[in-house]
């Protein structure tokens, strides 16, 4: 058959050469008749040294993985544990958002729903990915207070409420606390898992 060159767009079926020029690799089987065909939908490649074929797909599965740095939000808090959506892995992009959990030991959490944290992943298991926020560089990059919801802004080494005057000291913070292009350059972007512009989710 004529050949056709690595990076074009193949659908599941799709015909990409015959058993005895190009040998099936991963996204491309051979059938009985000797036809080597996709069986993914993705981006042809074709192996002219090695003569083998494949198929990358388009839409690979991200797999984050134990100690990768991450951006979440908090969505509940619960006894000794706080719930939080990832919205960004760095080096990774989000297609939709991860479920995680923080564990804390008793007494009041000091972080409140729509926190975003600078997080580390632990481990996961069965989908659910345990985070900490021990470690340098990991902590609250915006807080907000729980009394009146209003964003913290830092002063010092403390967060200060403009709505109602409250003082927090006992949050762990990221260096660049509210710094936006910081934390841009940190995860590469951060776009939301619907698509569009660079943004989190409101709380």
């Amino acid at each position: 058959m004529r050949f056709q060159a690595t990076g074009r767009l193949v659908l599941p079926g799709d015909k990409l050469c015959v058993l005895e020029e190009f040998v099936p690799r991963t996204g491309a089987k051979a059938l009985k008749s000797g036809d080597v065909v996709a069986n993914i939908t993705g981006i042809a490649e074709y192996n002219i040294k090695e003569h083998v074929v494949s198929v990358k797909a388009l839409n690979q599965p991200v797999k984050i993985k134990a100690g990768d740095l991450v951006l979440c939000q908090v969505r509940d808090i619960q006894e000794k544990l706080i719930i939080c959506d990832i919205i960004a892995a760095a080096r990774h992009p989000v297609k939709t958002y991860w479920t995680a959990a923080i564990l804390y030991r008793g007494g009041k959490p000091i972080f409140t729903i729509g926190d975003l944290l600078v997080a580390r992943v632990r481990d996961e298991y069965a989908g659910i990915y345990t985070l900490t926020l021990k470690g340098a560089g990991l902590g609250a990059f915006q807080a907000f207070c729980d009394k009146c919801g209003s964003s913290l802004r830092l002063s010092g080494k403390a967060l200060i409420c403009p709505g109602c005057n409250r003082k927090y000291s006992n949050r762990p913070l990221v260096p660049y606390y509210g710094k936006v292009n910081t934390l841009l350059k940190t995860f590469g972007g951060l776009l939301s898992p619907e698509g569009g512009s660079v943004l989190w989710k409101s709380r």
